[in-house]
């Protein structure tokens, strides 16, 4: 019998490629995941702050909820993701808000200097090489442009048998677990300057369904009382950080 390890899998673009082909529409999401979903994308587009006159790229764009948002910021967007099958979803839900098509963060199919900002939301943990995705993103930014990162916070990584390929393979195909120090560094390595950061989703309230219940609060009071919740008990599930090219 092999041990544990000879049987791991080690080609994980090619299966998140195959994972993110079943990426869903959030509108058939459990009431309390889409209630949370939504908060977390409120939070996002808040801190990246859209300029009506600015292209976006949503570069691991997933259902193509996030886009959806910049757009109505009055932003041109552009969406990428990495399985064809899941931007063929994304473009049917929401092709009038965005220029959806399939590539890969690595070598992104665009000319150099094309975008005022780039988002990363959820992405950056299934890399094999995070600097190299942010180098590309470096160069495909324009001067003055802004990154935005959003990664699950201090994530404690774990490996179970995937249903698809019955191979040893990390929960939700994330390779990387980040504290601000390190993706800070990660960003500079990149040529990218962090400029804010903030911890968002209180695991604890989330854990209450907080987000569902007060979905009809304003969004400053559900952002008030999560940041109350992050600093009296430690324990966020999401570090994003805005970073700007500053070359």
């Amino acid at each position: 019998m092999p041990g544990a390890g000879d049987c791991r899998l080690t080609d994980y673009r090619e299966h998140y490629t195959r994972d993110a082909e079943a990426i869903v529409d959030p509108a058939d999401l459990p009431a309390r995941h889409r209630a949370a979903e939504s908060r977390r994308l409120h939070a996002l587009v808040r801190l990246l702050a859209p300029k009506p006159d600015e292209t976006i790229l949503d570069a691991g764009c997933g259902s193509g909820w996030f886009a959806v948002a910049c757009h109505r910021t009055g932003a041109t967007v552009r969406a990428m993701d990495i399985a064809p099958g899941g931007v063929a979803g994304a473009r049917q839900r929401y092709g009038q808000h965005a220029g959806f098509l399939a590539g890969d963060v690595y070598r992104l199919p665009f000319l150099s200097q094309s975008f005022d900002a780039i988002v990363l939301s959820e992405v950056v943990e299934h890399l094999e090489d995070v600097a190299a995705a942010l180098r590309e993103a470096h160069r495909v930014l324009r001067p003055g442009g802004r990154v935005l990162v959003s990664v699950p916070y201090r994530e404690r990584i774990t490996y179970h048998l995937c249903i698809h390929c019955n191979r040893l393979t990390p929960a939700n195909a994330h390779l990387h677990s980040f504290d601000l120090s390190r993706l800070e560094a990660l960003l500079r390595s990149g040529g990218l300057q962090p400029q804010r950061s903030m911890l968002l989703t209180s695991k604890l309230l989330e854990g209450l369904g907080f987000a569902y219940r007060t979905r009809r609060w304003p969004y400053w009071v559900w952002r008030t009382v999560d940041r109350l919740c992050n600093r009296l008990v430690p324990g966020a599930a999401y570090l994003c950080v805005l970073a700007s090219r500053t070359d």
